[in-house]
């Protein structure tokens, strides 16, 4: 059964065509439009197949067709007006030009994560995240493992920067959202974002000292944040997924039980994921999967739970 999965980190977009009887097809677009081509050649092929959209905050399971202009904002927690390259754009196009293509959630959304982990969090791992948990429990149960009884930490690290998730007998329990590696690079990190919604103006730092110390601070907390929920949760096991696995094991230096899982192409676990969790919601040999991670079960928003 032919699928996709689309994948929009860092301004990139990528597409995965997916089925389990012959290799992944699998392409990276700079620009949007790119894509809508390449969309629109792929279903000329293969009118009905299921898609998987980039799905930010996320929401819960809903076909493009159905998308509300609240459904927008929340997935991208932007405006809709926010420009052509944008994922709320894209999603607003996706939904006259590809109707039956899917929304999905959020780690946040899932039933699974016990409550008071939702309190006050926007970000407990993107919908990227758990598309590439998706493609994990997919890679593992074909070596033959318990998908019910998998306990796991997994990594995804890359320009986009890093994410952590705690797998607990074959169920996402915790995760810790996404934050940016700075690294040189223009997007903001945490600090930036809170003191600009708060009307502070920075002072540039030193650009040689700040670009020195950013990836020390990067990987060192990385390492803590690992550390702590390996600990917390009584794991064992942790797979390192992205672009930057390689760079994240040496930064680590040995002293986490990490490995790396078998990719297609490095980077695009979240496309193939997505396109795992395409093939599942209609019908497909991965059900079992989105039937595991209760994506069907999904029923919070990004902004409950979060106090006034």
């Amino acid at each position: 059964m032919l699928s996709a999965g689309i994948d929009w980190q860092a301004g990139t977009w990528k597409i995965a065509l997916w089925d389990e009887a012959r290799a992944a097809d699998l392409h990276t677009f700079a620009r949007v439009s790119h894509l809508w081509e390449f969309l629109e050649e792929t279903r000329l092929v293969s009118a009905a197949i299921p898609i998987v959209l980039p799905s930010g905050f996320g929401i819960p399971v809903t076909r493009a067709r159905d998308l509300l202009d609240r459904d927008i904002r929340e997935i991208a927690l932007e405006s809709l007006s926010a420009g052509p390259e944008s994922l709320g754009d894209f999603l607003a196009e996706a939904r006259r030009r590809i109707p039956m293509a899917f929304c999905i959630p959020a780690v946040k959304l899932l039933p699974t994560l016990p409550l008071h982990r939702k309190c006050n969090r926007f970000d407990l791992g993107t919908a990227d995240m758990l598309c590439i948990a998706a493609w994990v429990f997919h890679s593992l149960e074909r070596t033959g493992r318990d998908c019910a009884a998998l306990a796991f930490l997994l990594m995804d690290v890359g320009s986009a920067g890093r994410a952590l998730l705690a797998v607990q007998a074959g169920r996402i329990t915790d995760g810790i959202g996404r934050t940016t590696p700075g690294l040189g690079r223009p997007a903001p990190n945490d600090a930036q974002t809170l003191l600009a919604a708060r009307g502070f103006e920075l002072r540039r730092a030193r650009e040689s000292r700040r670009h020195k110390e950013e990836p020390i601070a990067f990987w060192e907390g990385m390492a803590k944040e690992s550390h702590a929920l390996l600990a917390y949760h009584g794991l064992s096991e942790a797979f390192i997924t992205g672009e930057w696995h390689r760079e994240a094991a040496a930064a680590l230096g040995g002293c986490l039980p990490c490995a790396a899982l078998p990719v297609p192409g490095e980077g695009y676990e979240s496309a193939l994921g997505a396109a795992v969790l395409a093939a599942g919601l209609t019908g497909g040999a991965t059900a079992w999967i989105v039937d595991r991670l209760g994506l069907r079960e999904a029923r919070d928003r990004v902004l409950d739970w979060i106090a006034p």
